[in-house]
């Protein structure tokens, strides 16, 4: 009698699986002119990679990058080669004159995330004399706080109405910005 015997060797390969892995810029769309754009890039993960954007007014694309962009969020999934997913929302306001660059490169995080009380929030990067803005998917300012240092800092949300919201924290003019949600 013949026995055959098989080795079964299983590699796991590290995906794309948080957003630290993508790293952004975007560039503001001036008011009526739906002149805003996003320049992705990916570091984590195992090329090829696909993109789905989704985004205001049924905006759907395929690419990395994107451009022509209205005010408003818009959201990318990204995967890699070895279904490695990773999602992320940026948002693209409006500047009334001209453009303004923001680089994504001071990733910030946001807990608890949705939240109901209080919000943490913590850079990557030390801050300092940094400016702390929530702002509503109308683009008005919640909420500012001016000089924070550190890369901690906490946030009272009494008095915030129910919805999602961005966060956003200007460091020396580095601007970071992440999406969270008020229950």
């Amino acid at each position: 009698m013949k026995k055959l015997f098989f080795t079964l060797s299983l590699a796991l390969l590290a995906g794309i699986a948080i957003a630290q892995d993508l790293t952004y810029t975007v560039v503001n769309t001036v008011t009526g002119t739906n002149t805003g754009s996003i320049d992705l890039s990916v570091s984590g993960g195992v090329a090829p990679f696909t993109y789905s954007w989704t985004g205001p007014s049924g905006f759907v694309s395929a690419t990395e990058d994107i451009s022509g962009l209205e005010y408003g969020n818009y959201i990318v999934t990204v995967t890699d080669k070895y279904c490695g997913i990773a999602v992320i929302t940026m948002f693209v306001d409006n500047d009334i004159a001209s453009s303004v660059a923001e680089n994504n490169t001071n990733p910030i995080a946001v807990f608890p995330n949705p939240a109901s009380g209080q919000i943490s929030v913590t850079s990557e990067k030390m801050l300092d004399g940094a400016r702390f803005r929530l702002v509503n998917t109308a683009g008005q300012t919640i909420i500012e706080k001016n000089d924070i240092s550190g890369n901690a800092f906490v946030v009272d949300l009494s008095g915030v109405s129910k919805g999602v919201y961005f966060i956003e924290i200007n460091n020396s003019g580095t601007i970071s910005r992440t999406r969270f949600v008020k229950n």
